[in-house]
């Protein structure tokens, strides 16, 4: 509001309001009192009041006029206060240039900017330029200058100035000028900040990311959720991971898995607790590869003791680690032939008894002797008998398996320490050592032929520690070798005539396979609904020519262990899809016969070829060939026991999946199995109807074969009450003793079911 207007204003009110007074009252006291006396009278009081109200508007209109002065006077003022109390606390210099008298105001911040006290502070603006650094100088002033003319929108500029104490400050100055409507520059206000700290941290920031970069140990930081922020190239040399592949990401992806959640509990502990770890960790390269190294991370908190940051610095230890084990591989090996030597062969067999007793486990530790090896080295020469000794290392290292350490005691004596609780896993290892020197060695161009004596103690049995196990053994080598050389001898006699028994049950089945002394039996398969057979299940039998019929209990369990079952299946498999083409075209209406295939065959390798093989030689289709495998061969290695099964069916053969229920498969991993039965396993059965557990294993077994679309076939069924059962309960097919015990092909042929009007 215009002050002159608003003062106009009322004055003119005023003048209206006092002639109208003035005209109307005289007007009105002549029409009311119409004597002259009390006209007069009345005329003189009029005025007063009029006196009177004038002075009363007035002192109102001041009083108003007075209140508002006041009112702002003291706005002002406050304003100042707190203007001067914020520019006394601000640490930023601030400065107001009058650019047409040439005149600078500066705040006490400006004072403590340069170290002089306000009283020393003019305002002329060499002051301030006369401090400039020289170096800083010209160039500083021409960014003055730039702005003053219009070329650059705000200044910006940072340059070093003198402080009184001699030294020069980093300042940062910023500002802006204020111009007139012609554009003329008329002042220029601004802040200028003492940079001075941060300067020297960006210097030392600046060092500590050239050290960053340049170091050879690897850096990593995370932030406080552990997500990786940044990485130096030595991260990049040792992980083989570039910045790109890493960042976002968490540091747990280069975890080797070597260490377990315990060691990373004690680490984070560790870290929570001191603010630090040093410590060595397995790491996983991008590659692959799993590598040894320090590492040593570092909690970072700022300035309220808040966590932001974990800095982990890390060299690969890789190098230093083959050094040792090069070292430690002198010192516990032997350098002719690279095997543990005593030394190493002690601590193994240690560690081996500590595992036996720890596990309720057991083992055995056999002594190899090289019979009359002193001859070669007599007649042939050191050099020769040298490398006669590195091949027949060679040899026994290629019979055993990981179960089995072996180790040169030097000169002509070599030790296996084989880790088994079973005792004929002993005598058949010695069997075997004692057979792969039977072929001669070629040395120097010269057919050598060597034999060896062994001598066998088992722990815990024969000894819980190392020396008498050693003195055991070399006991039983004493007795091998003076029962004739090239045998093996266990310390305890009673021992050794059941390993000899275990043997002579391996050398009478593989004659028996030679032989043709093996007979396949048959158990028919029912349809549980109508009764009928559907199918037979084919199974091995040793007809032995003194002992008979040899029970399967007694050399299953060592074809296992030898090998033998491999080609016991192989056998199997051919016979069994030859007698099944002769009933087909004898008129014979079998839908299936049914082959078990061991975990060591469908392990190996080539079964499919087999397989194929069989069919192709029998002419039989392959949809009669029903294959019985059992889950935990296929669990073993699932992924490539799913590519054989898939082959298999491919083939066109059908699946069955025996003993179910006794191994470890998963219901996701059963239903992608392309099979066609699953076999409830006569444990299961033996129960059956009393037992509730068993029977709720069966009905489970039923009912998931059936919401699976397989059918189902339960073994060992020995009693009418568990026929009725399983049918009552849908099960498809069954066989056991209640149906027909297992029985030759002569034997079986009259209960076959064949084509009306075929003969028998």
């Amino acid at each position: 509001m215009n002050p002159r207007l608003s003062a106009l204003r009322i004055s003119l009110l005023y003048l209206v309001l006092a002639a109208l007074w003035m005209l109307l009252g005289d007007h009105w006291l002549q029409m009311v009192f119409p004597e002259p006396v009390q006209l007069l009278r009345w005329m003189t009081v009029k005025k007063f009041v009029f006196l009177g109200i004038s002075a009363l508007l007035l002192f109102l209109l001041l009083q108003r006029h007075f209140h508002r002065q006041h009112a702002t006077v003291n706005a002002l003022a406050n304003r100042e206060e707190r203007l001067s109390r914020a520019l006394s606390v601000v640490e930023d210099g601030v400065w107001d240039w009058d650019l047409r008298n040439q005149r600078i105001y500066y705040s006490p911040g400006y004072s403590n900017l340069i170290g002089l006290p306000c009283e020393r502070l003019s305002d002329d603006a060499l002051l301030w330029e006369n401090r400039l650094h020289p170096d800083d100088r010209s160039a500083t002033l021409a960014a003055y200058q730039d702005h003053i003319d219009g070329l650059s929108e705000q200044l910006d500029c940072v340059y070093r100035i003198l402080h009184s104490d001699g030294g020069y400050r980093w300042v940062h100055a910023r500002g802006r000028v204020e111009r007139s409507a012609s554009g003329e520059a008329l002042r220029m206000t601004g802040v200028s900040r003492d940079i001075t700290r941060q300067r020297s941290n960006e210097d030392h920031l600046r060092q500590a990311a050239a050290v960053f970069e340049a170091t050879q140990e690897g850096l990593l930081v995370t932030d406080s959720r552990g997500i990786i922020v940044h990485t130096n190239p030595s991260f990049s040399r040792i992980t083989g991971y570039a910045v790109e592949d890493v960042l976002g990401g968490q540091p747990s992806l280069l975890k080797s898995g070597r260490q377990d959640a315990a060691f990373y509990q004690r680490m984070w502990e560790a870290l929570l607790r001191d603010g630090a770890w040093s410590g060595e960790i397995w790491n996983r390269r991008k590659s692959g590869e799993v590598y040894p190294q320090w590492q040593h991370i570092r909690a970072v908190r700022n300035d309220q003791g808040q966590l932001t940051h974990y800095v982990a610095v890390f060299s690969d230890l890789s190098s230093l680690k083959r050094s040792q084990h090069e070292l430690d591989f002198l010192a516990h090996h032997d350098p002719l032939t690279g095997l543990p030597n005593r030394l190493l062969l002690r601590e193994r067999i240690e560690q081996a008894i500590a595992r036996a007793e720890r596990e309720q486990g057991g083992g055995a530790l056999l002594v190899i002797d090289l019979d009359h090896f002193k001859h070669i080295n007599d007649s042939l020469g050191h050099s020769t008998g040298d490398r006669l000794i590195k091949a027949i290392a060679e040899r026994l290292q290629a019979v055993l398996d990981e179960r089995c350490s072996l180790a040169r005691l030097g000169g002509d004596e070599f030790a296996v320490v084989l880790e088994s609780p079973q005792q004929q896993h002993a005598s058949s290892l010695a069997q075997r050592l004692l057979e792969a020197m039977h072929a001669p060695f070629e040395v120097d161009g010269q057919t050598i032929y060597m034999s060896v004596s062994l001598g066998v103690s088992l722990f815990p049995e024969d000894a819980r520690n190392v020396d008498y196990l050693m003195q055991h053994a070399d006991a039983a080598l004493f007795q091998a070798k003076a029962s004739g050389r090239s045998l093996y001898a266990f310390y305890t006699p009673e021992l050794t005539a059941r390993a000899r028994s275990h043997v002579q049950v391996e050398t009478a089945l593989r004659h028996a396979l030679d032989h043709d002394e093996l007979r396949i039996y048959f158990q028919p398969v029912h349809d549980l609904a109508s009764g009928r057979m559907v199918g037979v299940e084919s199974l091995v039998r040793w007809q032995h020519p003194q002992r008979g019929l040899v029970p399967p209990s007694e050399f299953i369990p060592v074809a296992e262990e030898s090998g033998l079952i491999t080609a016991l299946d192989a056998w199997m498999l051919d016979q069994a899809c030859r007698q099944m083409r002769a009933w087909l075209d004898a008129g014979i209406t079998l839908d299936f016969i049914a082959v078990n295939v061991s975990s060591r065959l469908f392990s190996r390798g080539g079964l499919e070829e087999r397989v194929a093989l069989a069919l192709q030689q029998s002419g039989l289709e392959p949809h009669h060939l029903e294959l019985e495998v059992t889950e935990s061969a296929v669990m073993q290695n699932f992924d490539q026991g799913l590519e054989l099964l898939c082959q298999l069916r491919l083939l066109g053969v059908h699946l069955s999946i025996d003993d179910f229920g006794t191994g470890y498969s998963s219901l996701m991993r059963l239903k992608r199995m392309p099979v066609h039965k699953l076999k409830i396993d006569q444990g299961f059965v033996a129960g059956l109807p009393d037992d509730a557990e068993d029977a709720a294993i069966a009905c489970a077994v039923i009912a998931l074969g059936q919401s699976m679309g397989l059918q189902v076939v339960a073994e060992g069924i020995e009693r009418p009450d568990q026929a009725a059962f399983l049918l009552t309960h849908a099960c498809d097919f069954g066989q056991g003793y209640w149906y027909d015990k297992p029985q030759p092909a002569q034997a079986l042929l009259a209960k076959l079911p064949r084509q009306s009007g075929q003969p028998l």
